[in-house]
Formats: C-alpha cells, structure tokens, sequence
C-alpha cells in the first residue's frame, strides 16, 4: 500500500522518527508502519462484513477485561464519558458495547466527511446499534441537552491533533501538543467519570480485548482552568501508556503534532515520487 499512499507514509515515518528517534531502527519503524495498513484495511472490510455476521458468532470474538470499572462508574443510573483513540479494533465501541448500556442514551462523536456515501454508511451502522454521531461541528451544545436531560453515555476518540482554538496544550510522548478538553469539562459540569476503553485485537484479528481503565474524574476546585488541564492531561498521558505498550496497535498516520511541530510533516515533493 505504500506505493498507492506515500504521503501518509511519509506522516506515520515522520510520527516515530520524531517519537522514538534512534530507540526504534528503520526496519522496526517500516514494520510498524506496515502493520498499521493491514490494522486499517482490516477494519475497513469489517465494516462491511459485520452486519452479514451473526450477532452471537461477533460477539463471541470479544473477551472484556476489567469491566468492573464500568459497571461501577454507572451504578445509581450515573451518565458517563467513553474515551478512547484510534487504537486496535476502535470501531466497535460502536457495535459491540452498546449492548451494555441499555435505557442509556448513546452516541459517539466524530468528524463527517466530504462523502455522503460514507457518511450514510457510517450514520446507518451506529443507529442500527443504537448510536447516534454527533458531528465535532458544533457538538457542545447537543452534549450539554444530552447530560441534562437523560442517562447518557457519549464515545470519543481524543488522540487526533485539533487547533488550539478547539482544546489545550498537553505533554504527549515527551512533546506538546493539542488535545480535546470537550471529556473534561462534561466530566467536571455533570460531575461524572471518564472511563477509557481500548479495543486490542490479536496477530490475525480472530479475537479482541477489550480492557477498561480506572476512571478519571475532573475535579472541581476554585481554579476550573487547572482543573480541565489536570483532567486533559491524564487523559493524554494514559494514551500514551496504552501505545507504547502495542505501538503497532495506533493509527501512527494522523498529524498528531501538527499544530506545533508541522515542519516535521513537510516532506520535499521528490521523496513522494519514490516507490
């Protein structure tokens, strides 16, 4: 796939040479790499296979580690945040966790894109589970009527870069860059948890995990500032931890350090010529 998508080869290259430096060699980082395309094909053909496969032969696949750390974040009918990242099998937070969050109302949040017919596709598959997408445009205010009106357990992805206009600034893998704040400040205005959840698959994606993580909860002192940068933070910081114990599980092809380090994605016009 490389030949047919040099630029994001570029991108991911350009991530762990600027993560890793010499820790990793350049055969470690192009395995990497490879991997990722076969993670993100993987999960583009299972997309369309998941609705001709049989519920129960699904969900079979599925081993869920460290639930309680739901289950306790939602006892007394407590709304909560899912966060996550585009990390190992990320699209079945929409298809296989649903089913634990019954009399909830559910929806994950995301960017559209310039197709309509991916964007149906997409709109289609979360509803038939019981999800609705918010779109990132403009999704404050139908998160706000969310929490306040219902039980309500929203998804997000939080390890794409964003304009600092839209979030802060964090440490990730030594670096700083932006980072959402939206978990945060629903976390400290509702006064409910964030509980992450990562979806890992194995070597031939016949079986996934999928493991919670202690809740992180904003706190709610005199400086809301300090707060929602605390709770950001951890949030980032647990990511981290997360890929680097499987760096080949992350989508290493987003401009995760664009918003302060873009030079490191500007690649001359004749390296993207090379086979």
């Amino acid at each position: 796939m490389r030949k047919f998508d040099k630029r994001r080869f570029k991108d991911a290259k350009a991530n762990l040479d600027f993560v890793y430096g010499q820790s990793l060699n350049e055969i470690e980082k192009e395995n990497l790499i490879h991997r990722c395309y076969r993670n993100f094909a993987f999960i583009l053909l299972e997309s369309i296979r998941v609705v001709y496969i049989p519920k129960s032969k699904y969900k079979s696949r599925f081993q869920i580690i460290n639930k309680h750390y739901l289950t306790d974040s939602l006892k007394g009918d407590k709304s909560i945040v899912l966060m996550s990242g585009h990390y190992g099998y990320w699209e079945a937070m929409a298809t296989i966790l649903p089913q634990e969050f019954q009399g909830y109302d559910l929806a994950s949040l995301g960017r559209l894109t310039d197709y309509k017919a991916i964007n149906d596709l997409i709109i289609s598959r979360r509803e038939a589970c019981g999800v609705r997408l918010i779109d990132k445009k403009g999704a404050f205010k139908h998160l706000l009527k969310m929490y306040s009106n219902s039980k309500a357990v929203v998804g997000i992805l939080l390890d794409q870069n964003i304009s600092i206009d839209e979030g802060i600034w964090v440490d990730f893998f030594g670096k700083e860059t932006t980072h959402s704040t939206i978990a945060s400040i629903l976390s400290r205005r509702f006064e409910v948890d964030i509980v992450p959840v990562f979806i890992d698959f194995n070597q031939d994606y016949s079986k996934f995990e999928i493991r919670f993580y202690p809740p992180i909860r904003t706190q709610i002192t005199e400086n809301a500032t300090n707060d929602i940068y605390e709770s950001t933070q951890k949030q980032a910081k647990l990511t981290e931890e997360i890929i680097r114990q499987n760096p080949s599980a992350w989508f290493w092809f987003h401009k995760r350090w664009k918003s302060k380090y873009g030079e490191i994605y500007q690649h001359p016009p004749h390296s993207l010529s090379k086979p």
